[in-house]
């Protein structure tokens, strides 16, 4: 519990001890009904969230660089969302399976209308561990069609692609998979082209991106995988803790593989869809073409929905009744997707996250330079960043000093995602205003400077 001091400014206000004396009562009860899992989140109590603010009950604000775990793209009650949801609350229609409704054929429209043309299908879903597993099934599906042995999928060590049993195995962290015992079979990890902690100890990127490919999939000749085996090879746009984007020569290459190998290539745009990058894709920024993508999060920015678009010949492949899902464009998070692709355009999110974008280096690398035993790699697009914060003298990330920060940054009135690996990842909603975003920088800039002074 922090010491009680005041913070009031136009962005931010903390008027009492975090957490307030009056909301520890609900974190007990929370922690006695709900699993353990559900502990060790910010100890602030939620009462309402507007645009790139967060409010609990006792008078605190916050600016919010999380946009509630990287969902909230068009703001938090957003208010063209809320009269959608509103009007299709009073419609009467708020759940009707599979069957044909007329704001689901709306939703697929809008969702159709900003992906690639060639992905010329959608499969509205729930969440995105449904979205991922659903395009690995797809992706195996198409590869049995040319070969029962064509299973096989490859994806990225250090990758995030969900909770549930095949979206955690193709995940690449292998400590959120010990509970498993025996895993799936035909699942394969490579490392993935991290240029700041480089799988081949390069110091810096030399446009060695091809090479970097031609090395990892050798990996996989090693331990015996034939090439014509692989169904498809899945990857995040960037990952998630780090912010990780792949060199675009490094993307180039695995896009010719795929083609060559008749494999299928899925990117999982759940983090980075919906304008978060500066795009409405974030794979977008890599000038390759994809046979699927996974989306959620952005996808409302509130209510749970998910997608899988593909092309026609994949998203054809399963029959009738074999590819279904209970709340399949359920008519209130159909409502809240269309307003919000209509908000991201008509408010020009996106290029408000192009804009924050390029001046948000600027002031990443001013940091650097202050801390430079302390401060590495900075990655991102649009408003999506990661700050790596070092152990002096190593590459190593220093994962109690972000905790730190991160504690810091929330006792002051900014909320900060907890990724546990080392990082700063800063991540708020599309419509942020350039003064609040200066207000968090600064904010992190001065608790560095407090704790390594």
């Amino acid at each position: 519990m922090m010491n009680n001091r005041k913070i009031e400014t136009q962005y931010r206000k903390i008027i009492s001890e975090i957490p307030h004396p009056d909301s520890v009562h609900l974190i007990d009860e929370l922690h006695r009904i709900e699993p353990h899992s559900m502990s060790g989140f910010q100890p602030i109590v939620w009462d309402r969230a507007e645009g790139f603010n967060v409010f609990d009950a006792y008078g605190n604000k916050w600016i919010d660089f999380t946009s509630a775990v990287v969902l909230a793209n068009a703001g938090h009650a957003n208010l063209k969302i809320r009269k959608a949801i509103i009007e299709q609350l009073d419609a009467g229609l708020w759940h009707n399976y599979c069957n044909p409704s007329e704001v689901r054929l709306r939703t697929v429209k809008a969702v159709n209308s900003i992906t690639p043309p060639y992905l010329n299908k959608v499969f509205l879903l729930t969440t995105g561990s449904e979205a991922v597993e659903c395009a690995i099934k797809l992706m195996r599906i198409h590869g049995r069609k040319m070969n029962k042995d064509k299973i096989n999928i490859i994806s990225y060590f250090n990758s995030f692609h969900g909770r549930t049993m095949a979206s955690q195995t193709v995940g690449g962290f292998p400590d959120q998979q010990e509970w498993m015992g025996k895993k799936p079979e035909g699942f394969y990890h490579i490392p993935f082209p991290e240029c700041a902690r480089c799988p081949w100890n390069r110091k810096e990127y030399a446009n060695c991106g091809r090479e970097c490919f031609e090395k990892t999939i050798a990996l996989i000749r090693e331990i015996g995988i034939e090439e014509s085996t692989v169904a498809g090879v899945i990857t995040e746009t960037f990952q998630g803790p780090t912010v990780a984007f792949m060199p675009q020569d490094y993307a180039v290459a695995l896009r010719e593989w795929t083609l060559q190998n008749k494999a299928l290539l899925a990117f999982d745009e759940i983090q980075a869809g919906f304008g978060r990058t500066g795009k409405w894709f974030g794979f977008e920024h890599y000038g390759v073409e994809a046979d699927l993508i996974t989306m959620g999060k952005g996808m409302t920015s509130c209510l749970p929905m998910s997608a899988v678009a593909g092309r026609t010949e994949i998203m054809n492949l399963p029959e009738h009744g074999e590819m279904s899902s209970t709340h399949t464009g359920n008519p209130l998070c159909s409502a809240a997707a269309i307003a919000n692709i209509s908000s991201i355009r008509e408010d020009k999110l996106i290029e408000n996250a192009f804009n924050i974008g390029k001046t948000a280096v600027e002031y990443f690398n001013k940091l650097k330079e202050k801390h430079p035993d302390y401060i590495g790699t900075i990655n991102g697009k649009g408003l999506v960043w990661a700050v790596y914060l070092l152990k002096p003298g190593t590459r190593e990330l220093n994962t109690d000093l972000a905790r730190e920060v991160t504690k810091r940054c929330m006792e002051s009135g900014l909320l900060m995602l907890q990724t546990n690996r080392g990082t700063l990842k800063i991540a708020p909603p599309l419509c942020i205003e350039k003064e609040a975003f200066k207000e968090g920088i600064k904010l992190i800039e001065s608790i560095l400077d407090e704790i390594l002074n």
